[in-house]
């Protein structure tokens, strides 16, 4: 609460272990603006373990719910770090303009320097409906 009003965020998912979590199909681009959905709403798409596809929700994401953002890029491809492999996903994950890690809330990072931006499934966003992509994008 003393650092945005957000209850402290760790909270498990509503869905059991093993079973399907939703998926969303907005096909985003570059220069949109979205909207993150409110922390409860992204809790329902989320299993015991936090996990929505195999992306993990982090509670270092938690502060930017409800707000609006443009998006920045989409992720298809990273490199592991622990492996050094490039990995390919099945569905790109969205980045989003000025929304990184700010080493908040989360073990073993308080105070890490990287700010790195956070990964964002499309099931997590709302469009901004009548909003146009900013040029140059």
């Amino acid at each position: 609460a003393i650092w945005g009003g957000v209850p402290y965020p760790r909270k498990a998912g509503l869905i059991p272990a093993g079973q399907p979590t939703p998926t969303s199909n907005l096909n985003l681009q570059p220069g949109e603006l979205v909207r993150v959905k409110p922390y409860q709403e992204i809790l329902a798409t989320l299993d015991v373990n936090g996990r929505n596809r195999g992306l993990s929700f982090d509670a270092e994401m938690v502060p930017y719910c409800g707000g609006t953002y443009r998006v920045r890029s989409l992720l298809d491809k990273f490199i592991d770090e622990k492996t050094g492999k490039l990995v390919t996903m099945k569905k790109p994950c969205i980045v989003l303009e000025g929304v990184w890690c700010q080493s908040r809330y989360s073990r073993c990072r308080m105070f890490c320097p990287r700010s790195i931006y956070s990964w964002w499934h499309e099931v997590w966003l709302e469009r901004i409906p009548g909003e146009e992509r900013e040029v140059g994008y």
